[in-house]
C-alpha cells in the first residue's frame, strides 16, 4: 500500500459495476467512460463533493505499463493529488485498468464485428 488511507472498501463496492460496464462496452469510448466514471465515483466518495472530470483527465491506454494516464485535472488538483500520494488509489486504478485494457485490446482486434453490431445492415449477418 502507498500510504495512510485505504480506499479498497470503495473499490469493492464499485468494481462490480465497472466490470459490467467494461464487459458490455461496444467501443473504446465506452470503456474510457466507464473507467472515468469509476474514478469520479471514488473521488466523490472520499472528498464528499461532486467531482467534475474534463476530457483527458483520465485515459485508459494499453501502451502504458500502468494501463492508464491521469491528466493535470487530477494530478495538479491539490484535493485529488493528496489521495494519489497518501492512499492506495494508484494501486486500485492499476488493478481496475487491467480489465479495461483487455477490453480495449479485444475491441481493437474485433472492430468489424463491433461495428456490425452498432451499424446493422440487413444484408450482413453478425
Amino acid at each position: 500500500m502507498h500510504g495512510d488511507t485505504s480506499l479498497t472498501r470503495h473499490e469493492n463496492e464499485l468494481s462490480r459495476e465497472l466490470r459490467q460496464s467494461i464487459n458490455t462496452a461496444e467501443g473504446v469510448a465506452d470503456v474510457q467512460n466507464a473507467f472515468a466514471t469509476f474514478l469520479k465515483e471514488i473521488l466523490s466518495r472520499v472528498t464528499g463533493a461532486d467531482v467534475v472530470l474534463d476530457e483527458g483527465d483520465v485515459r485508459v491506454d494499453p501502451k502504458i505499463p500502468d494501463g492508464f494516464v491521469l491528466g493535470p485535472g487530477i494530478t495538479q488538483n491539490k484535493d485529488y493529488a493528496g489521495f494519489l500520494e497518501h492512499s492506495d488509489l494508484l494501486d486500485i486504478l492499476r488493478r481496475q485498468a487491467i480489465d479495461a485494457v483487455n477490453r480495449i485490446n479485444h475491441l481493437d482486434k474485433h472492430t468489424v464485428r463491433a461495428e456490425a453490431k452498432m451499424f446493422q445492415r440487413p444484408d450482413r449477418k453478425f
